[in-house]
């Protein structure tokens, strides 16, 4: 019985060996959002090389009946993030937010938008940007994008001059900012205290 082929683009954000010749990804894509998938570790010479955590890459599947989980036919690495690996607080930044989707991103009614916001989050820690600054506003418009008040009841509920530090931390670009560390550590801190007490979203550690 032939079973259906399907293609997805995303970010891997999670990789892990199944067995001798097998790996099993998680890909976060723009039109099925969080997605399990097989690939067979090939060892021919001329093989495309294997893709990587954060790489972007395109997959060709055939679905079958293997617990439900598509095995890849083909695939090309569209981007790497090989920076991300080369300092070990960008490499944990990085892992925080890929754990943060692997835990929030499986039923998502519109994944295009946190796509979107994975790839700008991914980049900008690539380029350089403040690890705490990223996650912070990572949460943030997560938050919003599912819908929560994070704005009204969240940012608006803080002391005046803490409302106002994470406001100009939150709507100012990245690359603009060398705020103080400490204090946006205590507003990732306040913004997760309060996702996980007035949401369904689970945040870890950061």
């Amino acid at each position: 019985m032939a079973f259906p082929a399907q293609e997805i683009t995303g970010t891997i954000l999670y990789r892990i060996e199944t067995g001798e010749h097998h790996l099993r990804f998680m890909v976060f894509s723009a039109a099925g959002g969080l997605q399990p998938v097989l690939m067979r570790k090939v060892r021919k010479r001329r093989a495309a090389p294997l893709p990587d955590l954060f790489d972007e890459v395109e997959f060709a599947l055939q679905v079958g009946n293997t617990n439900g989980i598509p095995f890849v036919r083909e695939h090309r690495v569209l981007r790497k993030r090989t920076q991300l690996s080369s300092k070990h607080e960008r490499f944990v930044a990085a892992s925080g937010i890929a754990k943060f989707y692997l835990d929030n991103g499986s039923h998502l009614l519109e994944p295009e938008k946190f796509a979107h916001l994975l790839v700008s989050s991914l980049d900008a820690l690539k380029e350089g940007g403040n690890c705490l600054v990223v996650r912070f506003k990572m949460l943030y418009v997560f938050a919003r994008e599912e819908g929560y008040p994070v704005k009204q009841s969240w940012l608006e509920g803080m002391d005046k001059n803490e409302s106002d530090f994470a406001h100009g931390v939150l709507f100012r670009k990245i690359s603009d900012q060398s705020p103080e560390e400490e204090r946006v550590r205590a507003s990732v801190v306040s913004l997760e205290n309060w996702l996980e007490s007035e949401t369904v979203l689970l945040c870890g550690s950061s």
